[in-house]
């Protein structure tokens, strides 16, 4: 892992303004050759990987001199780097002599970054003359250097439905299951579903929850996921919210109690499905309804489906439960299954000797046991290497134990055959998430783009490349889809399932990649060695004593935190549910921040110092409770590297210096923003909650030609519907319409006059929303099929 540490800083350095600078000739040259160093030092990486895991100390401590010195570089040049852009920002007199002369304070930052920069290619030197102590064949390894490609037949990657996969030969049981929740027993029964990890129980779960015939039997149903770190407060929180639709705010503040009787009273009303996925212990049950009984019996046909590993925890539900073990799969559907992943439809037609692979694949398949997961990935992974050779040697070189070994071997395989260093970075990155959570692609690609796994490939947006990566991990049934967009077809939501976490962790912690830490189950995966620091963190319910040694962190991903030390280096912040204190202090010295995403946080404070983030690319703070000022200061929307946005209000400013931003998601909209929003021209998304007197809004879209999804109404997650509609003047369609670009259209709250749908307009649109508008609205007869396919909603 440590050649993607020094691919990423490589790629961070290229990108960075510093071509442009005016430095003094000497430390341009300085910087120049440190890059060129870094390069070089990139070669020898390939040599150095199966050295180091086969335990070779001297390697091992030339691996952490890789990593600690090519951070160093990179913080170097971007402290020069830093300058230069604060430099062009500075307004008046100030601002003309930095940018033409060089002020006394910068001639001397110039000078200690020149006096640093030599410090840290002294210890390349040490690093090259150790590389040569340990007989790593320079000539050798750089031959092997090969740039970054895309994913393997991406193009034909979205043909799988992985439902549809996981499914096979689980029709009957999907049918048996379905029965037994809507059968005419009028007391509160248990469905539980039994198996070892891998078998399928989830995905079995997740297909009877949204089977039309569930659906039209229960009139309410909440899906949580407990796993072994659950707490009884919070799914029970999760559960309101579901039922209720009560936003995150309104929830949060609750107590136990009270969370508890409001969901009481709101199932005694109805009947209700809630599923208990992934139940560890005997008395989560009791853990559940140990203040208020949660869940009533109103003798009315309600029902819990519950997916656990053990046969006791499926039994010790305190009501009537039909036990369902989830069987293996047999001969046939393991070679069904394997051969949908492994020999997909529109691969067979291009093997001549289909009949061979068909063979050694049959026996590959009897292999796995019938675990679903481990024929999937095992699948997922020989559909890169359609070869009989590969397949043979798989076969031979098979393991002699089961399960769980077994899994970690096809795992291991999979990990390794992924197309690029930077996609396992990416893989491995999910490590960073708790288990079982629910992972949204595109906070997931943010993400990745603030760490510099994604690399620029001509004639590619970042974020394409990055879905594609999503899509081949998929493909590889490396991460479960949860759900896609009907709209674009592309992922929307994944999880990972808790072996492939496990692995994931254990993978990381290998390579130093990141440490895990979590208090609830006594888990902390540090680095495989106490000289291979991490520079990466996750927390999860791990407190806050861990950090305060980790002052060179560069991310730092936590949930339920109560604050966060001063951190000097760090690039990602990402924060959840958690009640911070002083936050403020701290966001405003990450100057090198990329990524600052605070969700259902409280007591945060904006100040100017948010304005020292010229690397800041994506912000979110929806959800978290605002302290005094709520609005960004006005110099936040003169950050040239800014591109997705998610706030509640901001105050307007006349004029903006980049508009490269590509998301903006506001909770609040009102007249003095229409002309600083129609600035923003590269926008891709915009979602807004209109006021009451905005009159004129309409013409911002004039200049927007690039938009792919409008939310115009009450769409945000957390903004509750205030309550009055908002009478528009003249036809939204019209100007609405002429958006090329446009795919998703959502308009809530309307009541004005009669939106016109022409022939011609709208030639991309596939998703089309209309909830709660009052106007009458016509379309034309149109031959366009894109437009005749909008699904349309209408409240």
């Amino acid at each position: 892992m440590a050649e993607s540490v020094v691919s990423v800083v490589l790629g961070n350095l290229n990108n960075l303004a510093i071509q442009e600078t005016t430095f003094l000739c000497a430390v341009t040259l300085e910087v120049n050759l440190l890059k060129e160093e870094l390069m070089r030092l990139q070669a020898y990486l390939k040599d150095t990987d199966n050295k180091w895991r086969s335990g070779n100390a001297r390697v091992a401590v030339f691996v952490k001199q890789i990593r600690d010195a090519a951070y160093e570089g990179q913080n170097v040049i971007e402290a020069a780097d830093y300058m230069e852009k604060r430099n062009r920002l500075k307004r008046g007199f100030m601002g003309a002599i930095s940018r033409y002369a060089r002020l006394p304070s910068d001639l001397v930052t110039l000078r200690n970054i020149g006096v640093e920069i030599q410090s840290v290619r002294r210890k390349l030197a040490e690093i090259f003359a150790s590389a040569e102590n340990l007989k790593i064949d320079l000539d050798h390894t750089a031959a092997a250097l090969v740039e970054d490609e895309l994913p393997r037949d991406f193009s034909l990657m979205h043909q799988n439905s992985e439902d549809d996969i996981f499914m096979v030969g689980f029709q009957y049981q999907l049918t048996e299951i379905v029965d037994k929740l809507v059968g005419n027993e009028k007391m509160l029964r248990a469905v539980s579903i039994v198996a070892m990890g891998g078998a399928g129980k989830t995905t079995l779960a997740r297909k009877v929850y949204t089977s039309s015939k569930v659906k039209q039997h229960f009139d309410t149903v909440a899906w949580v996921t407990v796993s072994q770190t659950f707490k009884g407060i919070e799914l029970l929180k999760d559960i309101l919210k579901q039922i209720t639709g009560c936003t995150h705010q309104s929830v949060d503040q609750m107590q136990e109690y009270e969370v508890g009787t409001k969901i009481h009273a709101f199932f005694s009303e109805k009947r209700y499905l809630v599923v208990l996925d992934d139940v560890w212990e005997t008395d989560t049950w009791e853990q559940l309804n140990t203040t208020v009984k949660a869940f009533p019996d109103a003798s009315n046909g309600s029902r819990i489906l519950l997916t656990t590993r053990k046969e006791d925890v499926a039994y010790h539900v305190q009501m009537p439960t039909h036990v369902h073990p989830l069987q293996k799969l047999d001969k046939e559907k393991s070679w069904e299954l394997f051969s949908s992943k492994a020999l997909p439809s529109y691969r067979r037609s291009l093997i001549d000797d289909v009949e061979e692979f068909e063979k050694l694949g049959r026996k590959l398949a009897e292999k796995c046991d019938g675990l679903p997961l481990a024929l999937a990935v095992l699948g997922g992974y020989l559909s890169k290497n359609l070869n009989i050779q590969a397949w043979s040697y798989m076969l031979l070189g098979w393991p002699s134990t089961k399960d769980t070994q077994m899994m970690r071997d096809i795992l291991a395989r999979s990990y390794k055959d992924l197309s690029s260093q930077n996609l396992r970075s990416c893989f491995l990155y999910l490590a960073a998430f708790p288990e079982d959570f629910e992972i949204s692609v595109l906070h997931l690609i943010q993400l990745w783009i603030a760490e510099g796994f994604i690399p620029h490939i001509p004639n590619h947006k970042l974020e394409e490349t990055a879905r594609m990566y999503v899509t081949e991990l998929a493909q590889r049934s490396l991460v479960q889809v949860v759900h896609r967009s009907k709209a674009h077809g592309w992922i929307e939501k994944i999880r990972i399932h808790d072996i492939l976490h496990d692995w994931c962790i254990e993978e990381a912690r290998k390579d130093g990649f990141i440490d895990v830490h979590d208090e609830t189950t006594g888990q902390a995966s540090a680095s495989s060695s106490d000289s291979l620091k991490s520079y990466r963190c996750s927390l999860q319910n791990a407190g806050d004593l861990i950090l305060q040694t980790r002052l060179h962190l560069r991310t730092l991903v936590g949930f339920q935190l109560s604050s966060v030390p001063k951190m000097s280096f760090l690039r990602v912040l990402h924060i959840e549910n958690s009640n911070l204190t002083g936050i403020d202090r701290v966001i405003g010295g990450c100057i090198n921040l990329r990524y600052l995403r605070l969700r259902r946080c409280s007591e945060l404070k904006l100040t100017s110092s948010i304005t020292k983030l010229l690397y800041l690319q994506t912000i979110d703070l929806r959800g978290t409770l605002m302290c005094k000022r709520k609005y960004m200061p006005k110099s936040f929307w003169h950050i040239p590297s800014l591109r997705h946005v998610y706030i509640s209000e901001f105050s307007a400013v006349r004029s903006v210096q980049q508009n490269d931003l590509q998301t903006l998601i506001i909770d609040h909209f009102f007249n003095r923003d229409v002309k600083f929003i129609s600035q923003m021209t590269k926008l891709t998304t915009l979602s807004f909650f209109p006021g009451c007197d905005v009159d004129d809004m309409w013409y911002i879209f004039a200049n927007m030609p690039h938009l792919v999804d409008v939310s115009i109404g009450c769409f945000q997650e957390y903004t509750e519907f205030s309550g009055h509609d908002i009478v528009i003047k003249g036809d939204p369609i019209a100007i609405l319409e002429k958006l090329r670009c446009l795919v998703v259209l959502k308009l809530e709250g309307f009541n004005g006059e009669i939106m016109s749908f022409s022939a011609q307009g709208f030639p991309q649109l596939r998703e089309l929303v209309l909830h709660r508008c009052s106007p009458e609205w016509r379309m034309e007869h149109c031959q366009n099929s894109l437009t005749l396919n909008c699904m349309i909603s209408s409240g």
